[in-house]
C-alpha cells in the first residue's frame, strides 16, 4: 500500500513539475509569439523596420502625398507568406494575430495567447526590443494596453486575424 502511494504521489510530482508555472507562457510558445510578431512587421512594413534596410511585401507609396493606401487583403497576404507554417507551428494552436486595420492600412500586430497561453498576448515593438507575451489585465500599464489593443481587434470587423478562424476574443 505504501509503496502504491509512493508511486503515484511520484508521479503526480513528475506531471506537475513538467507543466509550466500558472501565470506563465511556456518559454518556447513566447518566444515564437514574439518572433511571429516582428516577422509580420517586417513584411508590413510596421515599427519603423523599412528604416533599418527591411524592404516590406506590401507597397505603402513614398510619404505624404505619395503614400498609398494597403487593403486588408494585401495585409492578409503579406502577413500570411511571412508566416510560413513551417516556421511558426504554433500558430492558430496556441496563438493568434491579429492586424487592426486603419482606412491607410495596417496599424500594428498583436499575438493573442490560445490554451496554455490563454490570457496573455503580446504586441509589437521597436526593432532591438522583446515583444514577450504579458498577462492581459488592467491593473497594470502593459496589461491594460493589452485589454484596450484585444477590445479594439475584436470589436473593429476589418481586423484582420492570422489564421482567419482563430479569433482570440473575451466573452461568450
Amino acid at each position: 500500500m505504501t509503496m502504491g502511494l509512493a508511486v503515484v504521489a511520484s508521479l503526480w510530482i513528475a506531471a506537475v513539475a513538467a507543466q509550466p508555472p500558472a501565470g506563465k507562457v511556456p518559454p518556447e510558445l513566447g518566444r515564437e509569439m514574439a518572433e511571429a510578431i516582428v516577422a509580420a512587421n517586417k513584411a508590413l512594413g510596421l515599427e519603423s523596420w523599412p528604416a533599418h534596410g527591411v524592404e516590406p511585401c506590401v507597397d505603402r507609396g513614398g510619404e505624404g502625398t505619395t503614400a498609398k493606401d494597403v487593403s486588408a487583403a494585401d495585409t492578409r497576404r503579406c502577413a500570411e507568406k511571412a508566416l510560413a507554417v513551417d516556421d511558426f507551428p504554433n500558430l492558430g494552436k496556441g496563438y493568434a494575430l491579429a492586424i487592426p486595420m486603419s482606412s491607410i492600412g495596417p496599424i500594428t500586430v498583436v499575438a493573442l495567447g490560445m490554451d496554455a497561453a490563454a490570457g496573455f498576448a503580446a504586441y509589437s515593438c521597436d526593432p532591438g526590443r522583446k515583444c514577450l507575451p504579458t498577462k492581459i489585465q488592467p491593473a497594470t500599464k502593459w496589461g491594460k494596453r493589452l485589454v484596450e489593443r484585444q477590445q479594439k481587434a475584436c470589436a473593429e470587423p476589418e481586423t484582420v486575424w492570422i489564421p482567419a478562424t482563430a479569433r482570440v476574443c473575451p466573452g461568450p
